[in-house]
C-alpha cells in the first residue's frame, strides 16, 4: 500500500482548545488517513492540549518560538524545514494574521512545493491602522499557491488587493460535530446544578481569553444587564494571555461574585445546554465556530456585526454594531431574552456544516494537489 502524503499544518499559535485548532483536529479525526497524514507546527510556549491525540493518530508535533522572538524563531524553524521539507505535500499555513508570511517565505525558501494559505480572519478598524499587516498581505498572497478562507470575509480580508492571481481563493466551510451539540434539558439541569446556578439568568461566551474576542466590553455589557436581573451569572470557557487582565477588570466592576472562569474545558457542548443566551461582541472573526456550535444547541446569540454574516445559520442570531454602549447591547439582549429552547441539528446540517462534510472537501483539495 501506498504511503499517505503528509500534510505539515503551521499553527499561528499554540494548539489550545481555540477555533482554528478545533477545526483543524475535527477534519484530522475524520479524514482517511491512509491516504493523508498530519504533521503540526506550532508557535511559542504552554501547553498542547492535543499533542496526545496527534501521535496517537500517526501525526509529529514541532514547536519553535513565537515570531516575537524573531531570531530564535528562524533558527529553529531552517532546522525543522532543512531536515523535513521534502517529506512534505504542502504546508497548510492558518491566518488569524498577515504575520503568518514569516512562515510561508521560510517553507518556500525550502522549496516545499504547495503552500496553502488559509485565511481565518476578517478585516477590522483596528487592522487596517496596522500598516505592516497590509504589506505582509500582499506578500503572503503572492507566496500562496493554493488559497482558502472560512468565510467571504476572511476571504476579502486577505486576498481581496491580489484578485488577478490566476489561483482563485475556495471557501472551506467550518464544520462541526453537529449531533454533539443537540439541544439536551437533562444536560442542562445537570450542569446548573453542578455550578449552582440552577435559578440563574446565564450569559456564556467561549472563545480564548485574548483581545479579539473583547472580553472587557463583554463584562461591560454583563454589567448593565446585572442592573435589570440581580440573579445573572457570566460563565466564560475559554483561557489565554489576557485572564489577568479580565481578572482585573471583574474586580474594577465589582462582579466578581457574578462571573465564572471555567478555562478551557473538552466538553464545551455540555456548558452551552446550560446558558440562556450566548454574547460574542468579537473585534474580528473569520467566521465565530463556537457561535456555529451554540445556535445548534438552540441558544440565542448576540454577535457583534464584524462576524460573517454565514455564521447566521439559523433564526437564532442577532447582529449587534460595536458602536452601540454596552448599555444599549444590554437593552437588546435583555428584550430578545424570552424564546422557546429548540433542537437546531437538521437545519445546520441542511447548510452543510457537519464536519463530514468539511472533511470531504478538504481530502478532495488535499489529493487533487500536483
Amino acid at each position: 500500500m501506498n504511503e499517505p502524503i503528509r500534510i505539515l499544518q503551521c499553527i499561528p499559535g499554540n494548539m489550545s482548545y481555540g477555533g482554528i485548532e478545533t477545526f483543524i483536529m475535527n477534519i484530522y479525526r475524520n479524514m482517511d488517513r491512509n491516504k493523508i497524514q498530519f504533521d503540526f507546527l506550532i508557535h511559542g510556549k504552554g501547553g498542547n492540549c492535543f499533542e496526545n491525540e496527534v501521535n496517537e493518530l500517526g501525526g509529529v508535533v514541532y514547536r519553535v518560538p513565537s515570531i516575537k522572538h524573531y531570531f530564535q524563531y528562524c533558527k529553529q524553524m531552517k532546522k525543522i524545514l532543512n531536515q523535513n521539507a521534502n517529506k512534505y505535500k504542502a504546508i497548510h499555513i492558518h491566518c488569524g494574521y498577515a504575520i503568518s508570511y514569516f512562515d510561508a517565505r521560510l517553507a518556500k525558501k525550502y522549496k516545499i512545493h504547495n503552500i496553502m494559505i488559509h485565511s481565518h480572519s476578517s478585516d477590522t478598524d483596528v487592522n487596517k491602522r496596522k500598516i505592516v499587516q497590509h504589506l505582509l498581505k500582499s506578500k503572503i498572497t503572492k507566496i500562496a499557491t493554493i488559497k482558502l478562507a472560512c468565510s467571504k470575509e476572511a476571504q476579502e480580508w486577505m486576498f481581496s488587493e491580489n484578485t488577478n492571481q490566476d489561483n482563485e481563493c475556495e471557501i472551506v466551510t467550518n464544520g462541526i460535530y453537529v449531533d454533539k451539540y443537540r439541544w439536551n434539558e437533562k444536560m442542562r439541569q445537570k450542569i446548573r446544578k453542578e455550578l449552582k446556578i440552577e435559578d440563574k439568568f446565564v450569559v456564556g461566551h467561549v472563545g480564548r481569553l485574548s483581545s479579539a474576542k473583547n472580553h472587557i466590553f463583554l463584562l461591560e455589557i454583563f454589567k448593565e444587564i446585572l442592573k435589570k436581573e440581580e440573579n445573572a451569572i457570566l460563565l466564560l470557557l475559554g483561557d489565554g494571555e489576557l485572564k489577568n487582565k479580565i481578572e482585573e477588570k471583574v474586580l474594577e466592576l465589582k462582579i466578581e461574585k457574578k462571573v465564572v472562569f471555567l478555562g478551557n474545558r473538552k466538553n464545551v457542548n455540555d456548558f452551552l445546554q446550560a446558558m440562556d443566551v450566548f454574547v460574542f461582541p468579537s473585534l474580528f472573526e473569520g467566521f465565530g465556530l463556537a457561535a456555529l456550535e451554540a445556535q445548534v444547541t438552540g441558544l440565542r446569540c448576540f454577535l457583534s456585526d464584524i462576524i460573517a454574516e454565514n455564521i447566521n445559520v439559523t433564526d437564532l442570531v442577532k447582529f449587534i454594531s460595536l458602536e452601540e454602549k454596552p448599555k444599549q447591547w444590554a437593552e437588546i439582549i435583555w428584550n430578545n431574552k424570552n424564546y422557546e429552547r429548540e433542537n437546531k441539528v437538521d437545519i445546520v446540517k441542511d447548510k452543510k456544516y457537519d464536519i463530514i462534510d468539511t472533511t470531504k472537501k478538504m481530502e478532495k483539495i488535499y489529493l487533487q494537489m500536483n
